[in-house]
């Protein structure tokens, strides 16, 4: 009888094979409950190099905006309801890279100074994210120092 009692009051979490047993079900467990099911956010390809997480609004399309003023791109797709956002990048001379989130954020696009101000910042390109859109800003010289079309004349 006393060799009964020692084999009971050996607890059975210290014995090796009980965890080999615990991690074998924890892992039929996790194949069977889902654990192959695919996030909720998938990355999908568009055909325009440009990849996207699933969001609320529709994928936008890249040739729509490439080469489009930035200030004008950047308040036609706030105005759609995406997250966005703008830095000029010029990896010749990376000091004068900057963000110009929060000035286009404050401009008036239909401003002629603030357009004029940041007219010579095109967008080269655009990566989206679910719902939010980093425009990547190029600068395309512009000598041209007139009001553009349905703008206000501030300047005088």
């Amino acid at each position: 009888m006393a060799n009964n009692n020692k084999i009971l009051n050996k607890q059975i979490f210290k014995k090796w094979w009980f965890w080999v047993i615990v991690v074998v079900v924890l892992g039929i467990i996790g194949l069977t409950s889902g654990g192959g099911n695919q996030p909720n956010d998938t990355t999908a390809d568009n055909g325009d190099n440009s990849s996207q997480t699933t969001g609320t609004l529709p994928v936008v399309d890249k040739a729509d905006y490439t080469d489009k003023e930035g200030l004008v791109a950047f308040k036609d797709l706030a105005s759609k309801g995406y997250t966005v956002t703008a830095k000029y990048v010029n990896e010749a001379v990376p000091a004068t890279n900057q963000d110009f989130t929060e000035q286009f954020t404050s401009a008036d696009v239909n401003s002629c100074s603030d357009r004029l101000g940041f007219d010579a910042y095109t967008v080269s390109d655009l990566t989206q994210t679910g719902d939010s859109i980093a425009l990547t800003l190029g600068n395309t010289p512009n000598s041209s120092q007139t009001c553009p079309a349905g703008t206000t004349d501030d300047l005088n």
